[in-house]
């Protein structure tokens, strides 16, 4: 199955690492979303669109490059790093996707650091949105998950909700 990981990462490089752990386990192509020309979709059988989580959505660079696809029936799966994860947040980009056609075969989920002021002092609730949270996120534990997501992908054709 030929497959290709599309991503946006910046700041933390959080959301780099879990397209990477996918891409090595499933032999994927790995592309930064300004470097793929929508033409190029085509020749893929399973596409991947993730990102961090920016206004409760993924990166509005996926959505341009959404908006800019010709339909096509494609099977497609989305993944996030965020401070914290609700199902709403996925939400506008799968909805985007089933309006070109493609079929949302699985959803991916983990913890990415968040240090807005640019340091974490790893608090929870609303203290967070100031002091950090998700200290060293995502580590090793978070990968493997991703790893497994990208491992089921290849051997079934729903995958789920994986957090």
């Amino acid at each position: 199955m030929k497959t290709l990981i599309i991503y946006k990462s910046y700041h933390r490089m959080n959301t780099e690492k879990v397209a990477k752990a996918m891409a090595e386990t499933m032999n994927a192509t790995l592309a930064k979303v300004e470097s793929v020309l929508p033409e190029e979709l085509a020749g893929y059988d399973l596409i991947g669109f993730g990102s961090g989580i920016y206004g409760y959505k993924h990166h509005k660079t996926l959505f341009n490059l959404i908006e800019m696809m010709p339909p096509m029936e494609k099977n497609v799966f989305v993944f996030s790093t965020s401070g914290n994860f609700r199902e709403r947040h996925h939400q506008p980009l799968k909805e985007k996707l089933a309006g070109k056609g493609c079929k949302v075969v699985g959803e991916f989920w983990c913890p990415g650091e968040f240090s807005p002021l640019g340091f974490n002092l790893d608090l929870k609730g609303a203290f967070a949105l100031i002091g950090g949270m998700n200290k060293g996120h995502p580590d090793e534990k978070d990968l493997e998950k991703a790893r497994a997501f990208a491992k089921g992908l290849m051997t079934t054709s729903t995958v789920g909700v994986i957090t």
